[in-house]
């Protein structure tokens, strides 16, 4: 009988080791990248951030895991201002009040007529 040579355990991933070999680290990479934007956004507008790493395993034949990493990032934004319109007769919007007459073309004018 032919001498056989013990087989080698594969070697275990720890979570950070399945996070550096998974598709070479482009989640690390991508998540270093939302976390910079995340920090960005906060000190620039307060406010909350998030950052969620999900990692979706899925059994497939012959024992093989998959793993589909999902990241999503929730940043807070700047806030936008009021803007105050008016509403035409014919449903359409205005920045000035329809109801009121233009006092500065009513000044212009009379100006003009008094050169």
């Amino acid at each position: 009988m032919a001498d056989q040579k013990p087989t080698k355990a594969p070697q275990a991933l720890n979570m950070l080791g399945v996070l550096q070999t998974h598709r070479r680290g482009e989640i690390l990479k991508e998540a270093d990248a939302a976390l910079t934007d995340v920090i960005d956004a906060i000190r620039q507008h307060g406010g909350k951030g998030k950052l969620t790493l999900t990692l979706n395993f899925k059994l497939e034949k012959g024992d093989q895991i998959c793993l589909t990493p999902d990241l999503k990032t929730e940043k807070p934004r700047r806030a936008m201002s009021t803007g105050i319109f008016f509403a035409t007769d014919d449903g359409q919007l205005t920045r000035t009040d329809p109801n009121q007459g233009d006092l500065l073309a009513d000044d212009l004018a009379s100006r003009r007529d008094q050169h």
